[in-house]
């Protein structure tokens, strides 16, 4: 799970997450982030086009976000600069919305083809590589490679690299996606040096992984990953902006930024099951409800499926390359978010609320962290109110606790206060709200140390309907 202090950035080298996976994940804010931002009290019963606004602040370009309550959608957009004319109402029967490049968000496109061929009999979860494979190249897998499962494929537990080939960043990574084609992708993966010895592995987000799942579902069906898309979701559902090819569309697409640089569209080939789909804020809103009609709507139980967590992801669960945040029983959030070049998108759904909202940006700089902070603690709020403590306490506290191979939290007392950061991070100040408890509350954190023998050995952070847990390490530095 990444713990981020600041929006994310965007850039080639970035576009390795091109998910944005930790969107309402555990975001630890440094100190001038977590003071009330911007947009703290925004909620998915927000006006959208406050989002809208919050979502693309000072940056350059189009953001429009899509509402869907109680049955009925409604948008907003916010444009900067603003144009000579003012645009026409966005509205559901608008034929005219501004189209994006929906990022990463095409990955739950593909994990719904996969949880409909699961559904239909036609593939398995448990089918492996070393099945799915034979035939289609020469060289063999070693054994490893040829276990992974399309279950491990679509949840990142695979042991699957980023891309293909040890390309991580810059722009090979872009070279990559804009130019493998259908069989260099299959040929890559005798090639391919998993993260771990063997499968199941710790989420290690992975596009090359997921560009498999979508040409694997594609080949099961003799067609190809684009047709299949068409014919199993947005032709039956009468989505006709969202599409990778625009044709006569073109001129409607966002012009799309990184900062206040135009930015190109990104074209991909083997790649597109992972980040390849345009679309408007009007067409997501059709899909999250025929999503969120569950078994009794247009894609029947494969909706359900698709939301079915399969396996623990960043401290919490991952469905068919759906985020799942929120405990068993109680509310959870799905989600997926998207970067490229020049896009950043979000969309979320609220299944026990009947809510949903996408939020697309043709700038990939656009601070959407604050849109995500502000629903996730919506979503999963704290307790607000102080306990006091014995501030001669607060050095049982004091130390580094490992939360994953790469990441720890560090605690440390000043000014007769705790405060924590993510290692190499601002601090921030913690609210005592109990025994061996404490808040972050201007970003929905809390932080629980638990004790053994009356001693503290670890720690658990809950921020968006998600967990992380770390062990004591090390004492840390002195009181101030």
């Amino acid at each position: 799970m990444r713990l981020l202090s600041r929006g994310p950035q965007a850039s080639l080298r970035r576009l390795a997450l091109l998910s944005m996976a930790s969107a309402l994940a555990l975001l630890l804010a440094g100190p001038a982030a977590a003071q009330s931002p911007p947009g703290a009290a925004l909620s998915l019963a927000s006006d959208p086009a406050l989002i809208a606004r919050t979502a693309l602040d000072a940056e350059r370009g189009t953001v429009v976000v899509g509402l869907l309550r109680g049955g009925k959608a409604s948008y907003g957009a916010a444009y900067n600069p603003e144009p000579p004319t003012p645009p026409r109402a966005l509205s559901s029967e608008s034929a005219e919305q501004p189209m994006f490049e929906i990022g990463s968000v095409t990955k739950v496109f593909t994990g719904l083809l996969l949880a409909q061929a699961v559904e239909r009999g036609d593939l398995k979860l448990d089918d492996n590589l070393g099945q799915l494979m034979a035939g289609k190249i020469k060289a063999p897998l070693s054994p490893a490679v040829a276990s992974v499962t399309l279950r491990q494929l679509v949840t990142h537990t695979g042991c699957m690299p980023v891309m293909a080939d040890g390309v991580t960043g810059g722009p090979a990574l872009a070279s990559q996606m804009r130019a493998f084609e259908r069989q260099e992708l299959y040929d890559a993966l005798p090639r391919i040096k998993l993260l771990g010895a063997a499968p199941p592995c710790a989420g290690a987000y992975s596009n090359y992984g997921m560009a498999l799942v979508g040409l694997l579902v594609a080949d099961r069906y003799n067609t190809t990953w684009s047709e299949l898309v068409r014919a199993r979701i947005t032709e039956p559902l009468g989505m006709n902006d969202t599409v990778i090819l625009l044709g006569d569309k073109a001129s409607r697409m966002a012009p799309a930024f990184a900062g206040d640089r135009r930015q190109s569209l990104l074209d991909m080939k083997a790649y597109a099951p992972i980040a390849a789909l345009r679309s408007t804020a009007a067409d997501m809103m059709v899909f999250s409800r025929a999503i969120l009609a569950g078994a009794s709507g247009p894609f029947g139980p494969a909706a359900v499926r698709l939301l079915t967590p399969l396996a623990n992801y960043e401290g919490a669960e991952i469905g068919y390359a759906v985020m799942v945040r929120g405990a068993e029983g109680a509310r959870r959030t799905y989600y997926h978010a998207g970067v490229t070049e020049g896009y950043r998108t979000l969309w979320l759904l609220a299944p026990d609320t009947g809510e949903a909202m996408i939020l697309l940006s043709s700038n990939t700089r656009a601070p959407l962290q604050r849109v995500m902070l502000a629903i996730g603690k919506s979503r999963y709020p704290v307790p607000t109110v102080e306990v006091p403590v014995d501030a001669d306490r607060l050095a049982e506290y004091r130390g580094e606790y490992r939360v994953t191979k790469s990441k720890s939290l560090d605690f440390t007392v000043r000014g007769g206060r705790l405060l924590v950061r993510e290692s190499g991070r601002g601090y921030n100040p913690l609210k005592p709200i109990g025994t061996d408890r404490f808040t972050v509350g201007e970003i929905g954190a809390q932080i629980a140390f638990q004790r053994e023998g009356g001693q503290v050995v670890g720690v658990t952070l809950s921020q968006g309907g998600a967990q992380v847990v770390g062990r004591r390490v090390r004492e840390g530095a002195l009181v101030d």
